[in-house]
């Protein structure tokens, strides 16, 4: 009778991860939908900002080519627990500066959208890894429940 009990159990427990997956699913398809949104409406205006400032001067000319480059955001993981997070940083180079002083709106939105993109990435990357440790979680449960059937049938 206790045999029975315990496989409820791992049974009630593969039912929760499999719940718990499906959910991290859900985010993640939702995190993906938002990068692309996020990454295509970037790519428009930098598009518009091309036309409106010419294709010479939005370019890879604009580019850094020599020196150290200090990015604004990084993207850090915590070698104890695994965690990765976006690390900004306000002192780095602002890379808006190398297409001038004056520069189109649509510039600006080009760079808040694919600052998005990265925000977006990362939070699909956490959710990703959350999934593969959950995936991990459900095999090992499922190996248990299968040893038990066996005990059973003998």
């Amino acid at each position: 009778m206790g045999l029975e009990r315990t496989a409820k159990q791992v049974d009630d427990e593969l039912d929760e991860i499999c719940l718990q997956m499906v959910q991290l699913m859900d985010e993640y398809c939702s995190c993906i939908g938002r990068l692309e949104h996020c990454l295509r409406d970037g790519c428009v205006h930098l598009a518009k900002s091309r036309y409106v400032m010419g294709h010479r001067n939005v370019s890879d000319l604009q580019l850094p080519t020599s020196g150290p480059y200090t990015a604004r955001s990084t993207v850090v993981r915590e070698k104890d627990t695994n965690v990765i997070q976006l690390a900004s940083d306000d002192t780095g180079d602002d890379p808006i500066k190398r297409f001038g002083v004056l520069v189109p709106g649509s510039l600006r939105k080009a760079q808040e959208g694919f600052c998005k993109c990265l925000e977006s990435t990362v939070e699909a990357a956490i959710i990703k890894a959350e999934m593969e440790k959950i995936q991990g979680n459900y095999s090992s449960l499922k190996n248990t429940r299968n040893q038990m059937t066996k005990v059973v049938n003998k």
